[in-house]
C-alpha cells in the first residue's frame, strides 16, 4: 500500500515492493487489485481508482487536449506533470486495457454505494468514448491498440536529437509506436505484436495515423485486437448497469445498441471456424480488407470474448476445448499466455508463455460464464496446487512457468495475490464470477 505523496494524491496499491521500478500505480494493475479489495477494504479500493483518475486527461490539457478522457498507463511519486507526463517516466504515451468500469461496478456491488457510481460514471464514460475517438482508425466502432502523440515516438540521432523531415516535422518511429501499442495491451512482448508478423501473407504490424479535423490525434496499429474489443464490450455492460442505477435512460439505450453491433462483429469477424478460437483481425488503411491472424498462433486473448459474454454457445464450446487441450493451454500450470503449440511459445519469456494470473482468472471466469463449471473447478485447483510454493509459505510471483509451475519475475505481486483471492472466493467457495451480466 502507498499513501498520498509527491504526485500521487490518493492512497493505493503498487504492483510489488520487491522490485525498484514498481514504485508507482499502473492502471490495470490497480483495477485488478481493487476488485479483490472491494469487500474487505473498499475505501482503499476507491482511493486507488481515484489516484489514476486524478490524472485523467482533460480538454484543457497543456500537452495533449486531443486525448480528453484518456487514463494514462501509470503514475509515479516523482513524476513531472507540468509537461503532461512527457518528462519524467517512460510509458505515459499509452493507456491500458479498459477495465475501469469492471472495477467500479465490483466495488459498488460490495458497498451498494450509489454516490460512488455518481462520482465515477461520467469519468468512465469519457474514458470509454476516448477509445473510439482516438483508437478507431476506420471509424467502424471497433478499436485498436496504439499510442498517443508523444515526443517518445520520434526518431532521434546518435546525440538524442529529434530527426526532422524536409518540411521540419519530426519523423515518426514506427517501432516506438508498436512498442507503445503492445504496452497499451498490457501484454508487452506478446507474439501477436511482433513487427515482422508470421508467414508470407502477413504484412506484419503497421502504424496508422488517426486524425480528427485533419490533425493527428493518435496512432493505431493495423489490427483490431480481440481482447481490447471484448473488454470494451464488457465495459458497455458495466456502464449500462450503472446507467440503470443512475436513471441515464439515453445512455442505457445507446450502450445496448452499440454492444449489439460489437458482439456481432466479434462473433462474425474474430472467430476461426477451423481452429475453434478467437484471434486479432488485421486491417488495411481504409478498413476495406482484413485478415484473421490465425497464423500468429493462439494466446490468452482468444478467451476474452467468453469472459465478456460476447461469444455464442457454439463458439464457447470450441474455445473451451482449446483451453482444456494438454497440447495447448491445459499445461501443468494452466493457461500460458501463448498456447503450447504456438511456434513462438517460450515458457519463461514474460508474455510469450508464462502464466499470468489475471489472464488465468479471466479464463476461469470465461468457463464459468458458459456453464463449464467442472472444467473451471479443475483448472482453478491446478492453479493453486501447481504454483511453486503457493500452498506453503513461498511468496506469490508475478507469473509462473506453465510446464513446471516455477515462480518467475517479481515476488509479492499484487494482482497475482488479488487473483488468488478472487479465485478462492468466486470459484472455489462459490460460482460467482466478476463478469458483466447486463448482456448475455
Amino acid at each position: 500500500m502507498a499513501e498520498p505523496a509527491g504526485a500521487i494524491k490518493h492512497d493505493g496499491i503498487v504492483p510489488s515492493m520487491s522490485y525498484k521500478w514498481f514504485m508507482g500505480m499502473w492502471s490495470w494493475d490497480s483495477w485488478k487489485a481493487d476488485v479483490a479489495l472491494a469487500e474487505f477494504n473498499p475505501e482503499l479500493a476507491k482511493n486507488n481508482m481515484r489516484a489514476l483518475f486524478d490524472y485523467q486527461i482533460k480538454s484543457n490539457d497543456d500537452v495533449r487536449p486531443q486525448d480528453e478522457g484518456a487514463i494514462i498507463d501509470a503514475i509515479f511519486y516523482n513524476q513531472d506533470y507540468s509537461r503532461g507526463g512527457e518528462g519524467g517516466n517512460w510509458n505515459e504515451r499509452n493507456s491500458k486495457p479498459p477495465l475501469a468500469a469492471w472495477a467500479v461496478w465490483n466495488i459498488y456491488e460490495a458497498t451498494e454505494d450509489k454516490e460512488w457510481l455518481e462520482e465515477m460514471y461520467s469519468k468512465l464514460m469519457d474514458y470509454h468514448k476516448w477509445w473510439y475517438t482516438n483508437r478507431d482508425h476506420d471509424n467502424n466502432g471497433v478499436a485498436e491498440y496504439g499510442s498517443m502523440v508523444s515526443e517518445a515516438n520520434w526518431k532521434t540521432n546518435e546525440d538524442g536529437e529529434i530527426i526532422k523531415s524536409e518540411n521540419g516535422e519530426p519523423v515518426l518511429d514506427d517501432e516506438a509506436v508498436i512498442e507503445a501499442a503492445a504496452w497499451e495491451s498490457g501484454m508487452d512482448n506478446a507474439t501477436r505484436f511482433d513487427k515482422e508478423g508470421s508467414g508470407k501473407e502477413d504484412v506484419g504490424v503497421k502504424v496508422f495515423e488517426n486524425k480528427r479535423n485533419n490533425e493527428v490525434v493518435g496512432y493505431s496499429i493495423n489490427q483490431e485486437s480481440v481482447d481490447l474489443n471484448s473488454y470494451l464490450y464488457a465495459e458497455k455492460g458495466f456502464l449500462k448497469l450503472m446507467a440503470v442505477k443512475l436513471g441515464k435512460d439515453k445512455d442505457e439505450k445507446t450502450l445496448t445498441e452499440d454492444a449489439d453491433k460489437l458482439k456481432k462483429y466479434i462473433q462474425e469477424n474474430m472467430y476461426d471456424e477451423e481452429t475453434g478460437y478467437f484471434y486479432d483481425l488485421q486491417i488495411n488503411e481504409d478498413g476495406s480488407e482484413s485478415k484473421l491472424l490465425v497464423n500468429r498462433g493462439k494466446g490468452t486473448e482468444g478467451w476474452l470474448p467468453l469472459w465478456a459474454n460476447a461469444a455464442t454457445d457454439k463458439q464457447a464450446k470450441t474455445v473451451k476445448d482449446n483451453m482444456m487441450d494438454e497440447d495447448k493451454f491445459n499445461t501443468y500450470m494452466p493457461f500460458p499466455t501463448a498456447s503450447k503449440d504456438n511456434p513462438k511459445f517460450s515458457p519463461d519469456a514474460y508474455w510469450r508463455g508464462p502464466v499470468w494470473l489475471d489472464q488465468a482468472l479471466f479464463g476461469i471466469e470465461a468457463l464459468q460464464n458458459y456453464g463449464f463449471n467442472n472444467e473451471a473447478m479443475k483448472q482453478t485447483k491446478k492453479l493453486f496446487n501447481h504454483a511453486e510454493g503457493l500452498m506453503g509459505n513461498a511468496p506469490i510471483h508475478e507469473n509462473y512457468n506453465p510446464l513446471n509451475g516455477k515462480g518467475l519475475s517479481t515476488k509479492n505481486f499484487s494482482w497475482s495475490a488479488a487473483t488468488y483471492y478472487l479465485l478462492y472466493k468466486n470459484s472455489i467457495l462459490s460460482n460467482d464470477p466478476t463478469t458483466q451480466d447486463a448482456f448475455k
